[in-house]
C-alpha cells in the first residue's frame, strides 16, 4: 500500500514539474531586472496606450499572446502624423469609431520581443486584466522596457513568486 501511494506522489509531482505555462514578462532592457511578471492563457489579451509625442493625441495598441510570441491585433488613434499609419497593408482594414477613433485591424504581427521607452509625458500604461497599470510605476521614465513570453514549469513560476526562485528570464 505504502508503495502504491509513493509511486503516485512521484507521478504526481513529475506531471506537476512538467506542466509548461506561458508568462508576459517586463523586463528593464538594459539591466535584465524583472518588472512584472504574470500567468497568460494561450491567445491572452494585453494593450498599451500613451499618448504621441508629436500629434499629443491617445493612442491604444492591442496584442496577444501565443506559443512564446506576442502579436499586434490592431491599433486605435486620432491623429494621421509622424510614426502613425496613413496607408493600409494587405489583409488590414480601417473602421472609424463615434468619438472619432480610427482603428486599423488586420494586423496579425508576430514579434519574440517589443520594447517602449517610459515617457516623461506619455503616460504608458498597460492594460493587463482589467488592470491599469502605468509603466512609470514599474520602472524610471526614460527606461526601455522589454515585453517578451516566456514559456516555463508552473511549479517553477510558483517557486519564483514564492521567492524561492531567483530570475524570471529567459
Amino acid at each position: 500500500m505504502a508503495s502504491v501511494a509513493s509511486f503516485t506522489l512521484a507521478i504526481a509531482i513529475l506531471f506537476t514539474c512538467s506542466v509548461k505555462g506561458q508568462y508576459l514578462l517586463l523586463s528593464n532592457e538594459l539591466s535584465g531586472q524583472v518588472l512584472f511578471c504574470a500567468a497568460t492563457a494561450p491567445n491572452g489579451q494585453f494593450a498599451i496606450s500613451f499618448i504621441h509625442s508629436v500629434n499629443k493625441s491617445p493612442v491604444t495598441e492591442y496584442y496577444h499572446v501565443d506559443n512564446g510570441q506576442i502579436y499586434l491585433d490592431s491599433l486605435r488613434y486620432y491623429t494621421f502624423g509622424a510614426g502613425m499609419p496613413s496607408e493600409l497593408e494587405p489583409g488590414q482594414f480601417i473602421h472609424y469609431e463615434d468619438d472619432g477613433a480610427m482603428i486599423i485591424e488586420g494586423f496579425d504581427r508576430p514579434m519574440f520581443h517589443l520594447v517602449y521607452n517610459i515617457g516623461r509625458v506619455a503616460g504608458h500604461t498597460l492594460h493587463w486584466q482589467g488592470q491599469d497599470i502605468p509603466l512609470n510605476t514599474l520602472d524610471a521614465p526614460g527606461q526601455p522596457v522589454l515585453f517578451s513570453v516566456i514559456i516555463y514549469p508552473r511549479l517553477w513560476m510558483a517557486l519564483y513568486k514564492a521567492g524561492f526562485a531567483r530570475s524570471c528570464q529567459r
